[in-house]
């Protein structure tokens, strides 16, 4: 039975490191959502975020402009690595229910 508990830990340090750094990129990426208004039939983009419990809207430009386009790459990558952290707990959840023998 030690060799399980063995893998277990193991597996429960590997998933621990992987949830830091999911963390640490989650960081670097803008917070917020993007936001798109119309004006004279032209589409641009903002990035809406809360800073003091006031919704900011920070302009980023035309909507095929550089900027928005990262900025649209930067949410894609940030709500990824979001889901993946929230299985990645559920994962460690049930490691350490399975440690400490609970069902």
């Amino acid at each position: 039975m030690s060799v399980i508990q063995d893998i277990l830990k193991e597996e429960l340090e590997r998933l621990e490191n992987l949830l830091q750094k999911y963390e640490n990129e989650i960081k670097k990426l803008p917070k917020g959502s993007l936001s798109r208004k119309m004006r004279n039939d032209k589409a641009y983009l903002y990035l809406a975020y809360r800073e003091n419990n006031k919704v900011i809207f920070k302009y980023l430009g035309k909507e095929s402009s550089e900027a928005a386009q990262k900025a649209i790459e930067q949410r894609r990558q940030r709500l990824k690595y979001m889901s993946l952290l929230k299985k990645l707990k559920d994962d460690i959840k049930d490691i350490k229910r399975a440690l400490n023998g609970r069902k």
